[in-house]
């Protein structure tokens, strides 16, 4: 096995793949993004630097020496270690995958930052899926720092290590979880969100769910975060645990509503709240009378993440408290100062 260098290729030039390939550069890596997408590839580096600057990283650090951005994919693969972060689309994925068969050798780290599907399943479409795992970041990516390294059944050891040695590269705190729906943060992340949005269907105020989750010291209220996240995305992942938990997992007919109407969230300007005006506003979704305490809307948002957290150990997608408790402070932004899982 040679040494990993400091070079990477992401592959997909979305709202993650600007901010993976930021977050890459900022900490030394040279870096090829690849996207089919000819505007993808044209605005990147202006994408790019406006992400470096909210690193904290000046003009001046002269990234475009160790940046190229292309839709040639033999241009892109040439590197130590090959992350994918294009659409959550098991089928779109595999293509991509096939295509790379002549071009990756067994030394090549390939991992994908996919938030939903299945490892095993994306495995069967890679060459050597020995070398492959998921390594998935969280929004923002920049203020997030945690990896969730998720093993396939025919991961190689050798392989998580040095998925855990990346993630220390680019200083990112590393859990290594098993496959299984949503795998671990999805897992907790749902209750949360899936909550704010029944207590709006039940006449809440989404202002008021989201200040008290930001008293209590989320980083994020629900509704922020799901308009950071992307309201698409958090649709797909809902999708995804519904068809594993049909039982006690519904779509939302609010989300589904917006989406519809194109409100995506912060990347669109308009979600739960607008972002195209200069005083920000909330989309015009009804409420009622305030029907429940402050109390009972914590216990729903935060209680229900607690439960996951039960069923995520009892169904060995990991054995650790501890790495539970990374996953909701350094993924989903609960306050470190207040314990989840244990004891104070």
């Amino acid at each position: 096995m040679r040494k990993m260098e400091k070079n990477v290729s992401i592959l997909g030039a979305g709202q993650m793949g600007i901010a993976l390939a930021a977050t890459f550069l900022k900490h030394g890596f040279s870096v090829r993004l690849f996207d089919v997408s000819n505007e993808a590839v044209r605005s990147a580096k202006d994408r790019v630097s406006v992400e470096l600057q909210s690193h904290n990283v000046s003009e001046s650090s002269n990234f475009e020496d160790k940046f190229l951005c292309t839709n040639e994919l033999h241009n892109v693969v040439e590197t130590s270690v090959i992350l994918e972060t294009i659409i959550e689309k098991k089928r779109t994925k595999q293509k991509l995958y096939q295509q790379l068969f002549t071009v990756l050798d067994e030394n090549t780290l390939f991992l994908t930052n996919t938030s939903t599907i299945s490892i095993n399943q994306l495995a069967e479409s890679v060459i050597f899926p020995e070398r492959f795992c998921g390594f998935h970041f969280f929004h923002p990516v920049r203020e997030r720092p945690l990896v969730e390294i998720v093993r396939g059944k025919q991961t190689s050891t050798a392989t998580l290590e040095q998925a855990k040695l990346l993630a220390q590269k680019i200083e990112k705190r590393a859990i290594l979880v098993n496959d299984g729906p949503g795998f671990l943060v999805n897992r907790l992340l749902n209750p949360y969100l899936a909550q704010a949005l029944q207590l709006l269907a039940d006449g809440e105020s989404l202002r008021r769910v989201d200040a008290v989750a930001e008293q209590f010291g989320m980083a994020l209220g629900p509704f922020r975060m799901i308009d950071e996240i992307g309201l698409d995305v958090v649709l797909h992942g809902g999708w995804v645990l519904h068809k594993a938990f049909p039982d006690r997992i519904l779509p939302s007919p609010v989300l589904l509503e917006l989406i519809e109407n194109g409100h995506l969230g912060r990347k669109t300007g308009r979600g739960f709240y607008r972002y195209d005006i200069t005083q920000e506003d909330v989309c015009s979704i009804p409420s009622g009378q305030q029907a429940v305490s402050n109390e009972m809307i914590l216990e729903r948002l935060i209680g229900g993440m607690k439960q996951e957290a039960d069923r995520l150990l009892d169904e060995k997608i990991t054995d650790s408290k501890e790495d539970i408790e990374l996953a909701v402070k350094l993924g989903l932004g609960f306050p470190k100062n207040r314990s989840f899982m244990l004891e104070e």
